[in-house]
């Protein structure tokens, strides 16, 4: 008997580099996709990058376990449904801001695996 499986993607995920790839231009990035806006956001130390003007970015900070701030950017790189300028404010609030913090949820969990291992 066949059984029908209903196909579902959360609303976010990583983009990963293919390590089998020479050139694989994703190593050492983080790099989000929202799925439903099919948007690609990446995430920086604050300290890192000199983004090119005009591109839409969000500063946040994640704060770890032992209370240290972390600042961060998330830098869009491309927006499938909403123009990037006149969307602006939408963007931000409904794709950077969850997509910000999607990551500080994903970095408070993968800070408890570590944790557990010490």
């Amino acid at each position: 008997m066949v059984k029908l499986r209903k196909l579902s993607l959360p609303d976010f995920a990583f983009i990963d580099g293919s390590e089998h790839e020479k050139d694989n231009i994703l190593d050492g990035q983080i790099v989000i996709l929202h799925i439903p806006s099919a948007s690609i956001i990446e995430i920086f130390d604050k300290e890192v990058p000199f983004l090119t003007e005009g591109v839409l970015a969000y500063n946040f900070s994640y704060v770890d376990q032992y209370g240290i701030k972390e600042p961060m950017i998330a830098a869009l790189y491309y927006c499938a449904t909403l123009d990037k300028d006149a969307d602006r404010e939408m963007i931000i609030n409904e794709i950077m801001k969850p997509a910000a913090q999607w990551y500080c949820n994903y970095c408070t969990w993968e800070d408890k695996n570590v944790a557990k291992t010490l």
